[in-house]
């Protein structure tokens, strides 16, 4: 345990020296992230993308309409609904994030999450499709 505290003391005080605004660092099952005020986001916070069970065929035979959520800008995908969940008109169903700041975007529309068509942390292109809606 010593070892790992005094590299960890060590690293800090080169960290310090070096100007960077942070650090993120994986080693096995040892994760690290160091961040200066004004430095990067903590990816350990990052989302996490929950798998959800198919969409029941019933559903989607019942349904009316279909909308896509298309970016509004290039940007980095950060997180979306699971699918299956229902959202009703101007809820937040996906993510962005464009120069560091999240942008939320909605449905038009009351529907039922049947598609996530971006992974989180790629970077999406303009108009590109990123979530599929059935309108309820």
């Amino acid at each position: 345990m010593t070892d790992i505290i005094t590299d960890t003391r060590a690293l800090l005080r080169l960290f310090r020296q070096s100007g960077y605004a942070d650090i993120h660092l994986r080693s096995g099952d040892y994760e690290l992230f160091v961040a200066t005020p004004g430095g990067g986001a903590n990816p350990l916070h990052a989302p996490v993308a929950v798998e959800a069970a198919p969409v029941p065929a019933i559903l989607v035979e019942a349904a009316k309409a279909e909308q896509l959520v298309s970016a509004p800008h290039i940007a980095s995908f950060v997180s979306a609904l699971a699918v299956g969940s229902a959202v009703a008109a101007g809820d937040a169903v996906a993510r962005i994030e464009l120069l560091g700041e999240p942008i939320d975007l909605c449905a038009d529309q009351p529907g039922l999450v049947t598609e996530v068509l971006a992974e989180p942390g790629a970077l999406i292109e303009y108009a590109a499709p990123l979530v599929r809606l059935l309108a309820a």
